[in-house]
């Protein structure tokens, strides 16, 4: 199964994770979380811009429970395939997955996990965005990030 992924990071080199979202191909398997605590030294346009947009109650969780809770979401999904639009992206989903810098994380490791980079689609992801103005308030979100990428990705697909 599709899963279309976006990260929100915290730096410039995009090595501190804020939040991230994996949205299925037909939006019934959903994964989102925000780190807790978030990272304390955010650039400004993070602080600003990102920060506000964040769900946090349940979607906050500690890193070991991210990778737990990532974990068990990937094993319910029937043969895995990641789409990213930013090679950044992937690489903080398999830091997740891996357990961040935990020795022993806990939670049942995804087997048959694939990756699909979709990254020529960032042209057509402005155009949607620019068709979409009701949706630019919640841009960068990354649940919101990773629906359009799955709209974008799909409707590409289909011409």
């Amino acid at each position: 199964m599709d899963l279309f992924l976006d990260c929100e990071w915290a730096d410039t080199l995009a090595s501190e994770l804020v939040s991230i979202a994996l949205v299925s191909s037909d939006e019934r398997h959903v994964f989102y979380a925000e780190r807790d605590p978030l990272p304390s030294a955010p650039t400004p346009w993070v602080r600003a811009v990102v920060y506000p947009l964040l769900d946090r109650g349940h979607a906050a969780m500690a890193d070991a429970d991210m990778t737990c809770a990532l974990r068990k979401f990937l094993v319910t999904v029937d043969a895995p395939c990641i789409w990213y639009d930013f090679g950044l992206d992937r690489s903080l989903c398999q830091y997740v997955i891996d357990g961040f810098e935990i020795p022993e994380p806990k939670g049942p490791v995804p087997a048959n996990l694939r990756w699909q980079s979709c990254e020529g689609v960032k042209h057509d992801l402005e155009k949607w965005w620019l068709a979409n103005p009701e949706h630019l308030r919640k841009r960068h979100h990354a649940l919101i990030d990773a629906l359009t990428l799955r709209r974008v990705c799909l409707e590409n697909r289909r011409t």
